[in-house]
């Protein structure tokens, strides 16, 4: 049986995964092509999305079957809300990269102008993602680090 500490190292750890997709998925999306290799930089935005996809998809599905974030609900259950807000931003994750990774799958070298526009639809993507992190982290540090006094 997985403990408490097993679920978060392994949780801090596909974290850590995720954060180096997300930086190779922006290297690929800066990087500044001649006309004639537009095709190797979509077939790379392509690959390099769909792991970001597939590694963010296990970093949601482990929070939400018992990750940390449980445990910051029972040691603190008065952060529920902001937890199940956090929580409900999956689904719209979800949603989002639903709709958007079929249209970089199926875009051409020949659409230049429509695979620049999905492009920076990835990029926002990816600092919303950032900016869910964060607030994850920052609703840790409040639960894990916050001393409730009591002492004394």
């Amino acid at each position: 049986m997985p403990t408490r500490q097993d679920t978060a190292s392994a949780t801090w750890m596909e974290h850590r995964i995720l954060d180096h997709v997300k930086q190779a998925l922006r290297v690929t999306l800066d990087w500044r092509v001649p006309d004639v290799s537009v095709s190797r930089k979509l077939s790379s935005v392509q690959f390099t999305a769909n792991s970001f996809r597939r590694h963010f998809e296990r970093v949601m599905s482990i929070e939400e079957e018992g990750g940390y974030m449980s445990v910051v609900g029972e040691m603190k259950p008065y952060l529920h809300e902001r937890i199940d807000r956090l929580a409900g931003n999956h689904e719209h994750f979800r949603d989002r990269m639903r709709l958007l990774l079929p249209k970089i799958d199926s875009v051409t070298e020949w659409e230049e102008a429509r695979f620049h526009e999905l492009c920076e639809e990835l990029r926002a993507l990816l600092d919303d993602v950032d900016e869910h992190d964060a607030k994850e982290i920052a609703l840790l540090q409040e639960a894990l680090l916050f001393d409730v006094g009591g002492e004394g």
